[in-house]
């Protein structure tokens, strides 16, 4: 059966689209370079974009994600529902015979782990707010066991929005809580905000995420904005706390559990989850990116549909491919560039589900580089010089750099390094956001062993192929432009060579 979820938002749209078992991802960012591009009119989708490779009349069944606070026209029935068919008053839509379903944001969340789960004890999904102003909510076996609503707007999400405007480090949705979390480590841990907080729960968010009481112990004075750096960093630690005290409430630590949402991109969070569930499954698209993935789902479950393949994942984008793939001489050549110090783009096949860069799309450099995240912030990425960059290392080789046990192929944990420190992707407080690659990541996995041959290093340093504010590279051309633009020595795109 055909098919099609849609997230209609102003921000972070994406269509996900299937013909029986096989999936397909659209992300209009990567081919209009504007970041975090959203669609927020049905007609705009269809008018904009010539997406599907069958025609809408086509499809079967539509489902999307949609707030309804902007949409007047839909009418929610009740409130606690996670679906309800409706009915779309534009065109195309108006003359489809196929159902078209409202899904639940955080319901969509929860679904869209599919690609990596056959079953889990629970779903949790946390966010600054989905439908109706939802900052948690808690599935299993697809309905809803436990929600927190957000009646004045508070929660972990909102918080870190709203603190970052408040001392004037910006960006959207992600970009800004990706920030604050990079910039609390500059921090020292208070412990009077501490007792302040430790009197409440997790659901007691007005009463945490409420800077009132601390702007008394601040005081009011932009002269001491450094103490708000405390403010930060005692909030988050409280935060690493609470999280998993919510979540063995409702599952045992020897349970299979998914995390999604906006908060699951918080890899200090995410690394004291994965102390206490270490069968935790976090997807590299847990936020807005993969609610559509969340829609097709819905519809595979509704009309009792085979399985869809999950081959390949998550490199689904339908962005531009290279015609070629790395030659073996390519792949080598790149290689003693990288042992020399240069910095190289590595455009290959599609592009990965979720705003990291998995080995596809991405900007490396060896990690031994002195200077080398100075001169990536101030010359490549042209971003603030606090934030860190990840390592991509061979999993079997894993054990003797890091303190980590396991996979971690999506870049969602904080690791501690075990003895040497490599500076260009080591934060302040000496961790670093880890990705794990095997055989099956191909082309980039033949890099990276090259690499190690020449250096007697298994890891580079990994960061997505934009310029700061764009989107990650969506075609060649976007490549080629940064290689333009910036002090990236070479672009490698396919099997061709762009100096």
């Amino acid at each position: 059966m055909k098919f099609l979820g849609i997230r209609l938002d102003e921000h972070d749209s994406s269509i996900t689209y299937t013909n029986g078992t096989k999936v397909k991802y659209y992300k209009p960012e990567r081919s209009t370079q504007v970041k975090h591009f959203g669609y927020n009119s049905l007609s705009s989708w269809i008018e904009s974009e010539n997406i599907l490779d069958f025609d809408i009349d086509e499809v079967d069944a539509i489902a999307m994600v949609i707030d309804v606070f902007r949409h007047p026209w839909l009418k929610k029935e009740d409130p606690k529902a996670l679906y309800e068919e409706i009915k779309i008053p534009y065109a195309p839509f108006e003359d489809l015979t196929c159902p078209i379903y409202r899904v639940d944001h955080h319901y969509a969340h929860s679904l869209s782990c599919w690609p990596l789960k056959d079953n889990s004890a629970s779903d949790f999904v946390l966010d600054g707010f989905g439908d109706l102003y939802r900052s948690c909510s808690v599935f299993s076996d697809n309905k809803l066991k436990d929600v927190y609503t957000l009646e004045t707007m508070f929660s972990f999400g909102k918080f870190l929005s709203n603190f970052g405007e408040h001392i004037g480090v910006l960006g959207i949705g992600d970009d800004a809580a990706g920030k604050l979390m990079a910039l609390k480590e500059f921090g020292n841990f208070n412990q009077e905000f501490y007792n302040h907080l430790s009197q409440y729960e997790l659901k007691d968010s007005k009463q945490i995420f409420d800077w009132a009481p601390f702007e008394k112990i601040i005081g009011s004075k932009l002269a001491a904005k450094y103490r708000y750096l405390d403010f930060l960093r005692t909030v988050h630690d409280y935060m690493e706390e609470a999280y998993p005290k919510f979540f063995l409430k409702h599952a045992h630590p020897t349970n299979v559990i998914t995390y999604s949402g906006g908060i699951a991109q918080n890899v200090c969070i995410n690394s004291k989850l994965k102390k206490h569930f270490p069968k935790i499954i976090i997807p590299p698209h847990c936020n807005d990116e993969g609610l559509t993935l969340g829609c097709v789902e819905f519809l595979r479950q509704l009309n009792n549909q085979p399985k869809f393949d999950n081959k390949n994942f998550p490199y689904w984008q339908t962005d531009v491919a290279p015609k070629k793939t790395p030659s073996e001489k390519t792949i080598k050549e790149t290689a003693e560039d990288l042992a020399m110090g240069k910095i190289v783009g590595w455009y290959q096949g599609h592009g990965e589900i979720g705003p990291r860069a998995l080995g596809n799309r991405s900007i490396l450099m060896s990690p031994e580089v002195k200077n080398g995240k100075s001169i990536l912030n101030d010359k490549v990425k042209h971003r603030e010089d606090y934030r860190p960059f990840a390592a991509s290392i061979k999993l079997n080789r894993t054990k003797e750099f890091f303190d980590w046990e396991g996979e971690s192929p999506f870049m969602l944990y904080s690791v501690k390094f075990k003895d040497k420190i490599f500076a260009p992707i080591s934060h302040i407080d000496n961790t670093s956001r880890i990705q794990t690659v095997t055989s099956e990541q191909w082309y980039y996995n033949e890099l990276l062993c090259e690499f190690e041959k020449l250096t007697g290093l298994p890891m580079l340093l990994n960061t997505s192929l934009n310029d700061n504010g764009k989107p990650i590279a969506g075609k060649p051309e976007d490549a080629l432009e940064l290689l333009k633009n910036s002090d990236i020595d070479k672009i490698v795109i396919g099997d061709d060579t762009y100096k």
